[in-house]
């Protein structure tokens, strides 16, 4: 895999050395021959990792195959803005495709892209330029944050909030190392009432998830009565498990028929 990195780079053996040692990074030629060609069976992640970032600067997904390649697992890293971009790109089909509000976001939850019937959840029209403020922001600050004031939109936000809390409890303990986990963690605990029910709730699988309701969560639409109702279903993408979509899937009658109308309004047959 690295000789064909190499050669679609149009680099020969030396010139890739050469600019490993501009980065200060001390491979040889013929010790990258050693390693294209199989004589070093298993080189070190660090050797591996140097050659991808310093001599072909790989995205993120480059690397992580590479890595698997030679048996090591890379760590997740928080996507680029490129990578944004691109999985903006891949998520474009799916997004128009449905018929009820559908996100993307990254797996520290900040949400990069939506479909056009996110935003009516707002009371936004798709192309409102309003709607980018939430570029960028995590959907427990949609639920949660006084500072935005879509909080205020969440009917159901005495039984919903402590539902969500327990699942990004959960979802989000094992990156308790990142820089991003304690900036969201020391977020949630400012917000008015929050800190005592975060510290509440268990992080244990085991202890939660046997005792977990599926609770819809219930939105105040401007210009919309009752208050739609929805369940939330996430799916991992599968070519760059960094990013997740998020469907609210309507639910109850009043809802669907609801998703109906602004199907029809954007000409869907």
């Amino acid at each position: 895999m690295l000789r064909e990195l190499r050669r679609a780079a149009g680099l020969t053996l030396i010139e890739l050395a050469g600019r490993l040692d501009d980065a200060g990074v001390r491979i040889d030629a013929a010790h990258l021959q050693r390693i294209e060609t199989g004589r070093i069976k298993r080189p070190a992640a660090e050797t591996i990792e140097a050659i991808l970032r310093a001599g072909f600067d790989a995205p993120y997904l480059v690397r992580r195959d590479v890595l698997d390649a030679y048996g090591y697992r890379l760590p997740w890293e928080l996507p680029t803005p490129q990578e944004v971009e691109e999985a903006r790109r891949l998520f474009a089909n799916e997004l128009a495709a449905a018929t009820w509000p559908v996100y993307f976001m990254d797996y520290s939850l900040r949400i990069w892209g939506w479909n056009g019937y996110f935003p009516r959840l707002l009371g936004r029209a798709p192309d409102d330029p309003f709607n980018e403020r939430f570029v960028g922001v995590t959907h427990v600050d949609l639920v949660l944050n006084p500072e935005l004031g879509t909080h205020r939109q969440i009917a159901n936000a005495a039984d919903f909030a402590p539902v969500m809390l327990a699942m990004v409890k959960i979802y989000a303990k094992p990156y308790q190392h990142e820089p991003w986990y304690a900036e969201l963690v020391t977020r949630i605990r400012s917000w008015p009432g929050i800190a005592a029910l975060w510290d509440a709730l268990p992080d244990d699988v085991d202890t939660v998830l046997p005792t977990q309701t599926v609770l819809p969560v219930e939105i105040r639409v401007p210009g919309i009565v009752p208050s739609m109702r929805f369940r939330i279903t996430v799916i991992t993408f599968s070519l760059d498990p960094r990013f997740q979509i998020v469907h609210l899937i309507p639910f109850g009658a009043a809802t669907l028929r609801e998703c109906a109308t602004w199907a029809e309004e954007a000409g869907e047959p």
